[in-house]
Formats: C-alpha cells, sequence, structure tokens
C-alpha cells in the first residue's frame, strides 16, 4: 500500500517543473502521512519551511542512507505543491514530516528546543528507534501489515522524540522516562491505544491500552503513562497535561526516589489537585503529594 500511494502521488505531479533544492517558507509539500480525519495512511500536503527537501535534513534532524545524504530531486505539481521524482524519497520525505510534527508537538508543550539528530534512515528495524548511546535515531519500512507504519504513527514518533527529550531523566529514572514518553505519545495522537494501529496483530486483548486495565506483569512504566492518561483525560485538556508532566520531568532531583505523579500534584492546586489525587489514587499506589 505504501508503494501504490507514493506512486500516485508521482504520477500527480506529471507535467510540472523542476525546483531548487530546499523548501521555503509558504512551499507545501506532498508526503505520505497519517490523514487526521480517517487515521489511515495516503497522500497528505505538509508544510516543511526551512527543510532542505534534496537532502531530507532540517530542525526535526539529518537522514542519512549507506552513510551519506540522499539525493531526492522535486518538483512542483498543478496544485503549487511540491514533490519528490522518485518512491524512496516521497517515503523518506514523509518519515521526515512525521518526525517534524512530533517535534512541533513536543515544542508546543514545553519541551526544550534540540538540535537535529542524525537519523539513519535503512534500518531493518521498522519505525523510529532512538538510541540514546550515540544520539542518534534509526528509521525503517513496516512492519508489514500493520495498519500504519510505525514511521508514520503519531504517537509512535513522538515516543521516541521524546525519549532524546528524557535522556537525562533516563540515566537514574530510567521507568519514569519511559512512561512519560508513552503517556506523550497517546496524548499526540489523542489515543492511549496508539501503538496498536503499527502492530500487525493489532491489540485484541486491549494490552497496549492505557485506558484499560493492566495486564498481570505490566511494568511500572505503563503503570504511571495509565495513571497519566487518566488524569489528562479526566482533565479535558490534554496538552495541559503534557506540559505539567514535561515540567515534572525536569523537577525531579536525580538522586531521590520521588516519583513523577507527587511532581504533577504538586503544580495544582484546589479542585484540580483533588480531581488529580483521586485518579492517581485509582490507577497507582500512595501517592505521597496527595493526603
Amino acid at each position: 500500500m505504501r508503494s501504490a500511494l507514493a506512486i500516485s502521488l508521482l504520477f500527480a505531479a506529471a507535467g510540472s517543473a523542476a525546483c531548487g533544492p530546499a523548501n521555503s517558507a509558504g512551499d507545501r509539500v506532498s508526503v505520505l502521512g497519517v490523514d487526521r480525519l480517517s487515521g489511515e495512511l495516503s497522500a497528505v500536503e505538509v508544510d516543511l519551511p526551512g527543510v532542505d527537501l534534496t537532502a531530507v535534513r532540517g530542525p526535526a534532524g539529518v537522514f542519512s542512507q549507506g552513510g551519506a545524504a540522499p539525493d531526492c530531486a522535486v518538483r512542483r505539481k498543478v496544485s503549487g505543491a511540491l514533490v519528490a521524482r522518485t518512491v524512496r524519497c516521497v517515503t523518506l520525505l514523509g518519515q521526515y514530516a512525521a518526525m517534524d510534527r512530533a517535534r512541533q508537538f513536543l515544542l508546543s508543550a514545553g519541551a526544550e528546543a534540540l538540535p537535529p539528530a542524525p537519523v539513519a534512515a535503512d534500518s531493518e528495524v521498522p519505525g523510529l528507534h532512538y538510541l540514546s548511546t550515540i544520539d542518534a535515531f534509526t528509521l525503517g519500512d513496516g512492519p508489514r501489515s500493520a495498519r500504519v507504519p510505525a514511521a508514520y504513527n503519531p504517537g509512535a514518533v513522538v515516543r521516541e522524540l521524546s525519549r532524546r527529550q528524557l535522556r537525562s531523566l533516563a540515566e537514574s529514572h530510567a521507568e519514569d522516562a519511559e512512561g512519560i514518553a508513552l503517556f506523550l505519545g497517546a496524548v499526540a495522537s489523542s489515543d492511549p491505544g496508539y501503538l496498536a494501529a503499527s502492530d500487525p496483530a493489532g491489540d485484541p486483548a486491549g494490552d497496549l491500552d492505557l485506558a484499560r486495565p493492566l495486564p498481570a506483569g505490566a511494568p511500572a512504566s505503563a503503570a504511571l503513562a495509565g495513571a497519566l492518561w487518566a488524569w489528562a483525560d479526566a482533565t479535558g485538556d490534554l496538552v495541559s497535561a503534557a506540559r505539567a508532566v514535561l515540567a515534572a520531568s525536569r523537577a525531579v532531583d536525580r538522586g531521590a526516589p520521588v516519583g513523577i505523579l507527587s511532581l504533577v500534584i504538586a503544580q495544582l492546586d484546589g479542585v484540580e489537585r483533588d480531581q488529580a489525587c483521586a485518579v492517581f489514587r485509582a490507577r497507582a499506589s500512595r501517592i505521597p503529594a496527595c493526603p
């Protein structure tokens, strides 16, 4: 399906003229992406100002294949949008656009504006994966038969970019960092079960859904993410909840076992504090910040 959609983009560009290597402000780019209404992979037009389209590099990351920058010639469609000339480059630009969208979400939630990291876009492992030891990403197509390839899944991509944001926290509180990243992916996609879309088997038992009771033996990170999602959903303001959680992650004393939930509670008062305490008690163990 992905290749067929990419090929359709190329046919749609027939009769257009070649353009320069870099995208300027105001230019739209035709890529593969997840349609916001249907949730399916389709051809979409996005804004990627300041991105070098031919080399697939910009604020979200610096792509490479086989150790070298991609060579992606582009041209302009009749509609005025830009499109890559090859199927592979349509795919790469779609994957870059997913990273750029994730980056914009994290910035809106108060994350740090990190410099672009290297992205090895020829991995055999499906999806985007952050490697903290070298501060870089690997990126691969697939998995096959998934409804949405992992590299285009908004929540999955946000989770990986969040792992980079939280790499310092992960050094001393790995489960907290992983739980926050899992939670931020749910907020970005407005879907507590976002990982199922990129799992070929789906999620018939609901084990990947943060809104459902956790299965026996679930990791502490999943418990944290589930508690945070329950609270964020109850507030009705997912982005504000994400801001509070990111602020809590920055307030963690790296040498003390202070929980993220207590640091979230510390930012609230009145009815909001009481609501959060009630939700956290129902989904987690005792919260020191709650009487």
